[in-house]
């Protein structure tokens, strides 16, 4: 966001200063803030936080820069350079939104719900939020999408245990519990989008076919008949029942015996 002409660089004192509730970002690594606070009690506040003209209280919100105003708090400054902006409430939060949505270091989750409350609180469209933050209406669509995630893969794209290209491979299936399904495959493998996306190509053909009841368990047996079998080099069946079951190998000759003994680890004597 450009400096307006009629923008004002003024020292304020920092209890002067408050939080725009518009904020996207809710949470800020203590680490990080602590570095920023070293580099600012050494080479002061480079870009000064944005502020919105103050209120009736006197009191400054804050339109983008939390994260150099709390590192500033944790320095111990009394004082800091804000710039001002000649702005009405509904303007603030408005611009607040559109600043934070737009940084690169916000996770998916966080975007997702800065665009809807944008929508929300100030009755736009996706047409009209993409052309205001400057992305595509189908990227909007696709974030707004993610908060229709089970609340436990919210929370693992939040975290940053899938990423967000993971997150829209899972939400090309219709079912939670294959969502949820393929959220474990992804963490247990380790699997990459590209993998994730031909994953869920798999579990959406077969779920049309009817090939399979889909439970966790059921394709979790084939998905460990597939490992075994790729390590062992030969046929493997895992009959399930319940909590209990048959795993079975195939050998075809006592070569073959000896050398899955061998991967085992059981000694021949």
């Amino acid at each position: 966001m450009k400096d307006d002409p009629q923008d004002e660089l003024k020292e304020v004192n920092l209890d002067q200063i408050i939080v725009n509730p518009y904020q996207p970002r809710r949470e800020f690594k203590t680490e990080d803030l602590e570095e920023l606070a070293e580099s600012i009690l050494s080479v002061g506040i480079i870009h000064p936080p944005l502020v919105s003209t103050p209120n009736e209280s006197g009191l400054y919100e804050l339109i983008a820069g939390e994260r150099r105003f709390r590192a500033a708090q944790l320095a111990n400054l009394k004082t800091i350079p804000v710039i001002i902006r000649k702005t009405n409430q509904t303007l603030s939060a408005h611009a607040a939104l559109i600043e934070n949505i737009q940084r690169v270091d916000l996770n998916p989750l966080e975007v997702s719900k800065a665009l809807k409350t944008l929508m929300k609180d100030f009755n736009l469209n996706q047409d009209d939020v993409a052309l205001k933050i400057g992305k595509k209406r189908s990227t909007i669509a696709n974030y707004l999408r993610l908060l229709n995630l089970p609340q436990n893969l919210q929370d693992s794209v939040s975290k940053g245990f899938i990423s967000f290209g993971h997150a829209k491979a899972i939400l090309s299936l219709e079912r939670e519990e294959q969502q949820l399904l393929l959220h474990e495959l992804i963490l247990r493998d380790d699997m990459s989008v590209r993998d994730t996306e031909k994953m869920a190509q798999k579990i959406g053909e077969k779920a049309q076919k009817q090939e399979l009841i889909y439970t966790t368990r059921d394709f979790y047996i084939e998905h460990l008949e597939r490992k075994i079998r790729e390590k062992l080099g030969t046929k493997v069946s895992i009959l399930a029942k319940g909590k209990k079951g048959r795993l079975m190998i195939d050998y075809y000759n006592y070569d073959d015996l000896h050398r899955l003994l061998e991967i085992l680890g059981v000694a021949d004597e």
